[in-house]
């Protein structure tokens, strides 16, 4: 079933304009240390990753042999050992997963999701914040880098990570300064997010969640994330089977933003149709106050996925859905 939230208008409106901060603790976060741990990971998933100095990182994708999508991870070299984050929940799927590939490799994850908090801070005046906070200019920090400090005997990993056109910076720290670095936004401040708020601002930014748009019911290309694929690495788990849907554009979906005529019914599945067939369904809903708008994310048939495009909706006679933009949440790829 397809999940709808509303936002906090203040909340929303700082996020847009200037930057709020949200508890994002449930983000997958292990520790791989090891020689052959980014040759292994370069070798299972969809991007380059082989080639990451201490600082940097990256998005990727793990996908099965069928080409479907295992989890979305970003990849950061720390120096003395690699950070992965995975989507929420799906740690230890991706932990049995590396751990199913690896013979010979010296290789060892270890899981710190539950020794370790996430606070995401959100918006344009984000990296100011978080100057403020910990004293470190990261301004010019390349998207998906990281670096690492210590204030007041707290130490954290400060990761770049946009959200879609949104400036966005991790900190990660441990359970018990975790409050200490609230504190500090708080006072300078930030306004913290809720759940329904943080998800309406990921609906109307064309970003899918593990569980609603990911998962392996779905592959990459069909979820937009033809950004997060490199066509020249070579072999990966899956590569095969999304080369030839590159290739021959035999992709048969596509996931999309629509924008709904009026308030739709959440609570059923709501299917889309054109001219009496069925064509895609809204896997997750979102509710912007101050446009008095319901938006979603759903996945079209690719040959009505077309923006400007009204659906209709099945149960609903009385709106229609306005396709507004197709998701590329890493770009449009290469060339």
């Amino acid at each position: 079933m397809s999940a709808y939230t509303s936002a906090d208008q203040d909340s929303y409106d700082a996020a847009i304009s200037n930057a709020v901060f949200y508890d994002n603790s449930k983000v997958g976060r292990l520790k791989a240390t090891g020689e052959d741990a980014l040759d292994l990971i370069n070798r299972l998933s969809t991007n380059l990753v082989l080639d990451l100095n201490p600082g940097q990182g990256t998005h990727t994708i793990l996908t099965t042999d069928r080409g479907r999508i295992l989890d979305v991870i970003h990849v950061l070299n720390t120096g003395d050992h690699f950070i992965i984050l995975t989507s929420p929940g799906e740690e230890n799927n991706v932990i049995e997963w590396l751990d199913k590939y690896t013979i010979m490799e010296d290789l060892t994850v270890d899981n710190l999701t539950e020794n370790t908090s996430m606070i995401s801070i959100i918006g344009p005046a984000s990296s100011s914040i978080v100057n403020d906070v910990t004293g470190i200019d990261i301004s010019d920090l390349p998207a998906y880098n990281c670096t690492q400090g210590v204030v007041n005997g707290h130490s954290f990993t400060l990761i770049c990570r946009p959200f879609a056109d949104l400036p966005s910076i991790d900190i990660i720290t441990t359970n018990e300064s975790k409050e200490y670095f609230i504190s500090l936004l708080s006072k300078s401040g930030t306004r913290e997010i809720d759940n329904s708020t943080f998800d309406t601002l990921r609906v109307e930014k064309s970003l899918p969640t593990y569980g609603r748009e990911l998962g392996d019911r779905y592959n990459p290309l069909e979820a937009g994330l033809i950004g997060s694929i490199n066509f020249h690495k070579g072999c990966y788990i899956g590569q095969e089977v999304i080369a030839r849907l590159d290739t021959y554009q035999k992709i048969q979906r596509r996931l999309v933003k629509v924008k709904f005529s009026s308030t739709v019914n959440s609570e059923a599945d709501c299917v889309l149709m054109k001219d009496g067939e069925e064509v895609g369904n809204i896997t997750s809903f979102g509710f912007l106050p101050g446009a008095g708008e319901t938006i979603g994310l759903g996945y079209i048939k690719n040959a009505f996925a077309e923006v400007g495009s009204t659906l209709n909706i099945s149960n609903d006679s009385e709106s229609s859905a306005e396709i507004i933009s197709i998701s590329q949440m890493f770009g449009p790829g290469e060339d």
